[in-house]
């Protein structure tokens, strides 16, 4: 399994699992965020600090924290 700070811009993936402490899951849970969602990495900066993904049809913007704390498996 890859994190979503492993991924590159345009990947898409499955979340697998979040490993994120409360209440950093709470936030992401509310974003949907959540096992099974489908998310898509659409930027990031270039020192990979951000990501902007797709959860679902929602934009959501994330943290190195948060990213590397969101497990994915990658569509083929």
């Amino acid at each position: 399994m890859k994190k979503v700070s492993d991924l590159k811009i345009g990947d898409s993936a499955i979340v697998a699992k979040v490993t994120a402490q409360e209440p950093i899951k709470g936030r992401l849970s509310a974003m949907g965020i959540v096992k099974g969602a489908n998310i898509k990495v659409l930027k990031h900066t270039l020192a990979k600090q951000t990501w902007d993904v797709m959860a679902g049809s929602t934009k959501v913007g994330l943290r190195e924290e948060e990213a590397q704390n969101i497990l994915v498996k990658v569509d083929k």
